[in-house]
C-alpha cells in the first residue's frame, strides 16, 4: 500500500512541477521585465528540457550587443575563476 501512496506523491509532484513550468514558460511573454527576469531564473533551475529548448529559442531573438556582453561576462567569468 504505501508503493501506491508513494506513486501518487510522485503523480502529484510532477503535476505540480509541470504547472510550475508551464506558468514561468507564459511569463516569459509578460510585459514586466522583473516578471520576465524572474521566469527565466526560475525556468533555468528546473533541470527540464523544454524549458532549455525554450530559454535557447530565445536567445537568438536578444540583440548582437546582449550576446556581446553575455560572452565577454561568460569569458571573465571563467578566466577569474568565478562561478
Amino acid at each position: 500500500m504505501n508503493l501506491s501512496v508513494e506513486k501518487c506523491e510522485d503523480f502529484i509532484n510532477k503535476r505540480m512541477d509541470d504547472q510550475l513550468i508551464n506558468r514561468f514558460l507564459r511569463q516569459l511573454d509578460d510585459e514586466d521585465p522583473e516578471v520576465r527576469i524572474n521566469a527565466i531564473n526560475k525556468l533555468g533551475e528546473t533541470g527540464d528540457e523544454l524549458c532549455l529548448k525554450e530559454l535557447r529559442g530565445r536567445l537568438k531573438n536578444i540583440s548582437s550587443e546582449h550576446q556581446a556582453l553575455i560572452i565577454a561576462v561568460g569569458k571573465l567569468k571563467k578566466s577569474l575563476g568565478l562561478k
